[in-house]
């Protein structure tokens, strides 16, 4: 594989809706000059997902940005390759059709197996990986430190069948001259990830910024990239509510804070109901204001109950 330095360096402040700290882009640079995997966590809604968007669209490879969702049921192999066992079952059926005597018409590439096999610049999202089973991670990570996988599936007899009427054999590498693609990794902390994972991989932590001006800068690209005119005053007002109101919720042990992404649609919608920022109280949320910011109800129930205890104080 040829060194992943080919890659620009990521600024982390030229994405039209996303606006990184220069610690979290020096540690993306960092595990692209290494061609290591980059481990994200945090709390849900502070860009975890979202900052893979920003490097492809910062380097340039937004065509080339590749979002796999993880599940609870999921395989590394479901990453690299998927096998069609039921249109080969339904195909079988019929005496007249001897497709379903072979199995390499019923393979199919995956994103990331397309990743490795072209070996061309991207980015590679791998969302959710404390969703699946324990061996997951490990399994995955061995895939990403080799770059090259089997098609299990795939019987040894049929490999040179496969390789020249599908373009690939039962053995996929990356390219002698190939570049590895960027590979971030999000978990959500469901489940303790193991050991030799972590070890394998550079980490990042993405932490709801506690820096008001900051923030306000986050809000004010993720309003321009949507077109709306939200003036300055509003901004800074909301931001100083949310701040209160999440502050509120800590004290009170909420199981979801509203993050980044609840603070953007917010103040959206405080802007088209002209509502202004010293009208705003973090003790008597309209119902509004709480279907947006709170996303579970027994959060919703400990908010109202503390307003309520406040109230008759």
């Amino acid at each position: 594989m040829a060194p992943p330095s080919r890659y620009k360096q990521f600024a982390g402040n030229k994405s039209a809706s996303y606006l990184a700290t220069a610690e979290t882009a020096e540690i993306v640079n960092l595990a692209v000059r290494l061609g290591r995997p980059l481990l994200v966590e945090g709390e849900a809604g502070c860009g975890k997902t979202r900052l893979a968007s920003a490097i492809a669209e910062e380097l340039g490879l937004l065509k080339h940005l590749t979002i796999m969702t993880v599940k609870s049921t999921s395989q590394a192999r479901d990453l690299l390759y998927r096998f069609d066992a039921l249109r080969r079952l339904q195909d079988a059926q019929d005496p007249n059709n001897p497709t379903a005597r072979k199995v390499y018409p019923y393979i199919d590439l995956e994103p990331l197996g397309h990743a490795i096999r072209e070996g061309k610049p991207g980015v590679v999202l791998i969302d959710e990986v404390d969703k699946a089973d324990i061996d997951f991670p490990n399994d995955l990570l061995d895939v990403l430190d080799r770059f090259e996988f089997d098609i299990e599936d795939l019987p040894r007899s049929e490999d040179q069948a496969c390789l020249a009427e599908r373009g690939f054999g039962r053995h996929i590498s990356a390219p002698p001259k190939g570049v590895r693609p960027i590979v971030l990794i999000t978990s959500n902390r469901e489940k303790q990830l193991p050991e030799p994972f972590l070890r394998r991989c550079l980490y990042v932590q993405l932490d709801f910024p506690t820096d008001k001006a900051m923030l306000a800068d986050i809000v004010a690209k993720n309003l321009k990239a949507r077109l709306d005119a939200v003036s300055d005053e509003l901004t800074a007002g909301a931001v100083e509510r949310f701040m209160e109101i999440r502050k509120r919720g800590l004290e009170l042990g909420m199981q979801k804070l509203p993050a980044t992404s609840e603070l953007v649609d917010w103040i959206r919608v405080l802007h088209w109901q002209g509502r202004k920022a010293e009208e705003i109280s973090p003790e008597k949320l309209g119902t509004s204001d709480q279907a947006i910011l709170f996303k579970i109800r027994n959060d919703i129930e400990r908010y109202r109950a503390r307003t309520v205890d406040e109230a008759g104080d």
